[in-house]
């Protein structure tokens, strides 16, 4: 993870005595749950991937240091569990956060954040920009949308492969039913095609790997 960017955004955007950690003490601690061993795709890759995007994109909202908090922050504590991990992380930022920041835009970074359970549309260009870059792999070419997959099902090791199957079908078919996958103009114009041909050609995978597991099933074989 690039430390010195991190030390950079910290430094410009919160006020050392008011918050609960220097610059340098945060990152490490940043990296440091993004390094844990069970975590295979919300990893360090993940932060680093979103900052390319972010990179992109920046000049298309008002603050994009903010977008840039919540990205660093956003997946932080994923683990040991992922559910409720959005908010989990929200928390952990207005705490470190403390009082180094004004607590209107501390607190709207805090709900960006929150997005990126992406079961709310986001309101603003800054909460709807995070949420399209924490949901680019999606858009990427299709060998390395694969590989994103499959880092996605080693941390789901709780569930059997038809659960987690099933579980997919029914997660890419609800984000395919919305009018637009991705809320931000940037992304609905440059990335919305690539990801819907992205989709649905993974949903005919996991429809013919949901028929082969469910035989599987049916004759006791799994």
């Amino acid at each position: 993870m690039n430390a010195e960017r991190f030390k950079q955004l910290w430094t410009r955007n919160v006020t050392a005595s008011g918050s609960s950690g220097d610059a340098q003490w945060v990152c490490a601690y940043l990296e440091k749950q993004y390094r844990h061993p069970g975590r295979h795709y919300h990893d360090c890759s993940h932060i680093e991937e979103c900052l390319k995007w972010l990179d992109l994109y920046a000049d298309t909202v008002a603050d994009p240091d903010a977008v840039e908090l919540a990205i660093w922050f956003h997946d932080v504590c994923y683990l040991p569990t992922p559910v409720g991990h959005e908010e989990r992380s929200a928390q952990l930022f207005i705490r470190m956060v403390g009082n180094g920041m004004a607590a209107e835009r501390r607190d709207k970074i805090a709900r960006m954040i929150g997005y990126t359970t992406h079961t709310t549309p986001p309101q603003g260009a800054e909460e709807a920009l995070m949420v399209d870059i924490d949901m680019a792999s999606f858009a990427r070419p299709w060998h390395q949308y694969l590989i994103d997959t499959v880092h996605c099902r080693l941390e789901r090791h709780w569930l059997n492969d038809l659960e987690f199957c099933e579980g997919q079908i029914g997660f890419l078919e609800k984000m395919l039913a919305r009018p637009s996958f991705y809320y931000s103009e940037a992304f609905k114009q440059r990335h919305e095609q690539d990801a819907r041909t992205n989709m649905q050609r993974m949903i005919e995978l996991l429809q013919k790997r949901r028929v082969r597991l469910s035989h599987r099933v049916a004759v006791g074989q799994g």
